[in-house]
C-alpha cells in the first residue's frame, strides 16, 4: 500500500511539479484503491475458504490448526504474487 504511494510520488518528483496534470494524480489514487481493495478481497476470500474448511474439520485435531496457520500464509502469497498488499490480505 505505501509502495504504491511511494512510487506514485517518486514518479512525480521525476516528472516535475510543473508538468503533473490531474489525471496523473487520479491515476495514482485509482492504483491505491485497486491495491487495497484486490487485496482485502484476497485476503476475505481466503478467510471465509479458511472458516468454511475449518468449520468442518473440528473433529480432526492435527488438521484445524495447520488450517488456521496455512490459509492466512497462501492469503499473504496470493497478495504478493498479484502485486498487492500482502499485509492487507
Amino acid at each position: 500500500m505505501l509502495q504504491v504511494l511511494y512510487r506514485m510520488f517518486n514518479e512525480f518528483s521525476d516528472i516535475g511539479a510543473e508538468n503533473i496534470i490531474a489525471a496523473d494524480g487520479a491515476l495514482g489514487i485509482a492504483s491505491f484503491v485497486v491495491v487495497v481493495v484486490g487485496s482485502v478481497g484476497i485476503g476475505t476470500l481466503l478467510g471465509l475458504a479458511g472458516s468454511f474448511s475449518a468449520r468442518f474439520t473440528s473433529h480432526m485435531r492435527t488438521m484445524e490448526p495447520m488450517i488456521v496457520v496455512v490459509i492466512p500464509y497462501i492469503a499473504f502469497l496470493v497478495a504478493e504474487m498479484f502485486h498487492l498488499s500482502g499485509i492487507l490480505s
